[in-house]
């Protein structure tokens, strides 16, 4: 695994303050995200899953961001966003997702988080230049990893399973 610079002390800071004004929204970032799921014609019908097996794991994968955000690039948070990736891929195979379905799920969350970091940023005047930038590649690489662990995960369900 490649580990990207440590991030300098004002660049930590804003981050923090960004993993904290997300924490403060999780729920309602979660509702957004739900709504938007409910709402795409692509993805199965909320009604075919149970709101528990919607939300499965996105609520640690969203805390799971305002940890890496928080301390940002430590090894262990990786792995424990590498785990709920993997069961989120997991759990979709088992929903009868297919691949395309789980990315958009994913999508539309990514989507929700942007719409509430732009809302930070017009609440934090400090967040422009390299602070920004350092925060949202912090916030694009985690959804990236999860993105690829989740697919991964979910073609390696599909391949265990014997065709017939």
């Amino acid at each position: 695994m490649i580990m990207p610079p440590t991030p300098t002390p004002d660049q930590q800071r804003i981050s923090v303050r960004l993993a904290e004004f997300i924490a403060e929204r999780h729920e309602r970032i979660l509702a957004e995200w739900e709504d938007a799921v409910g709402r795409d014609q692509t993805l199965p019908a909320p009604d075919k899953l149970t709101h528990k097996q919607l939300r499965d794991h996105t609520p640690q994968i969203l805390s799971g961001l305002t940890q890496t955000l928080s301390n940002a690039f430590n090894p262990q948070l990786m792995f424990d966003t590498a785990y709920e990736a993997a069961t989120h891929g997991h759990m979709r195979w088992e929903a009868r997702y297919d691949v395309a379905q789980v990315l958009r799920e994913i999508s539309h969350l990514r989507a929700r988080l942007i719409y509430h970091v732009a809302e930070f940023q017009e609440q934090a005047p400090a967040f422009t230049g390299s602070l920004s930038l350092f925060a949202m590649v912090v916030v694009h690489s985690y959804f990236d990893r999860l993105m690829r662990i989740s697919v991964e995960s979910f073609i390696a369900a599909a391949e265990r399973t014997p065709k017939g």
